[in-house]
């Protein structure tokens, strides 16, 4: 029997917005590269609901009272794939209405929101995310995640169909960029979200020579910028001029502990920067110590000593992280799920 091609697919999101969310970056680039290959991508996102905000989280706004139209797009679309990438009420809802009208779906993991549950709340309130997350997942036709690391973990706490689904990175990091500034040397930069979570206070208390230099926004932007004076915020940049920013850079130091892949990480390295980080999930899974970057409880050691490495040793580890090979591992993935649907 044939199977149905896939040309029609549904991201569903609750992160949806012009501040630098690691995931709203992936579900862009995801997007323009599955139409590039032919298919339609629609993204089911909060702002075409009624929103709040979000508490525990400055900036962002979830989607409530939204079942009803969740399950008009998803009844009236069509789709060959809908894919939940986020586990907040628009995930829920979705979920919700795919399992009540037999529509298969599949799910991402693309944050430890158990860790950051525990950080904000304290353990009780991260082993009820986690169990949240297990009970989320499971009910999916299959559970995407970023690195091998992550499959292990989430079979570990009971995800029962996992695959894994590397990211890639924007073409615009191929070409170093010239520094719109003049910084003292060494530049040690963190890029990304400004929040607790991203464990960036860590970073400025460093005992390190020369600059740092932070490329990015988020809720604790105010606060942090007004405890480290000396340190060089130029808030959140894109296209050429992230580009630009990030070439200033000799080390990117990721304080981060609860990362599920890091897509910075690899936007530095194909620039030609190493990468000094925690031997967590996430890095552990980029970063070869002494090759493209280090691994140490001490970050200062690590970014001082990622100095001595080579440019080409970092964009060579990295060559093969490119949006046209995810989107085609994404595709593959559901096109497998779809033949098995067909033969059963």
């Amino acid at each position: 029997m044939n199977h149905r091609p896939i040309n029609r697919i549904l991201l569903v999101t609750d992160l949806w917005s012009l501040q630098p969310y690691g995931i709203f970056t992936v579900i862009v680039n995801l997007k323009k590269e599955l139409e590039r290959q032919g298919c339609v991508v629609d993204v089911l996102e909060p702002s075409r609901f009624f929103t709040v905000p979000f508490p525990l989280y400055e900036g962002v706004r979830l989607a409530i009272f939204a079942r009803g139209g969740v399950r008009e797009v998803i009844k009236e679309g069509n789709y060959d794939i809908v894919h939940i990438v986020t586990e907040g009420p628009l995930g829920w809802y979705a979920r919700s209405v795919c399992r009540r009208l037999g529509v298969p779906f599949t799910t991402a993991v693309h944050g430890q929101l158990h860790l950051y549950a525990e950080a904000w709340l304290g353990r009780f309130f991260g082993r009820l995310v986690r169990n949240l997350m297990v009970r989320f997942h499971n009910a999916a036709i299959v559970t995407l995640v970023t690195t091998k690391a992550m499959h292990d973990e989430m079979c570990e706490f009971g995800l029962r169909r996992v695959a894994i689904w590397p990211l890639g990175v924007s073409d615009i990091f191929f070409e170093r960029g010239t520094c719109p500034a003049e910084l003292v040397k060494p530049v040690f930069m963190f890029l990304g979200r400004i929040s607790s979570e991203k464990n960036i206070e860590e970073f400025l208390s460093l005992d390190l020579p020369g600059t740092k230099l932070v490329v990015g926004d988020g809720p604790d932007r105010k606060k942090i910028e007004t405890r480290f004076p000396k340190v060089r915020f130029v808030g959140y940049q894109k296209g050429d001029v992230l580009v630009a920013w990030c070439s200033c850079a000799d080390v990117l130091v990721m304080p981060s502990r609860t990362e599920t892949f890091g897509l910075v990480m690899v936007e530095a390295l194909v620039l030609g920067i190493p990468v000094a980080a925690h031997d967590v999930t996430g890095p552990r899974e980029i970063v070869r110590s002494g090759v493209n970057g280090y691994l140490d409880e001490d970050l200062s050691r690590a970014a001082k000593q990622c100095l001595t490495l080579s440019p080409d040793d970092c964009r060579t580890s990295v060559q093969q992280f490119k949006w046209s090979t995810s989107a085609a591992t994404f595709l593959s993935i559901h096109d497998s799920i779809n033949r098995r649907d067909t033969s059963d």
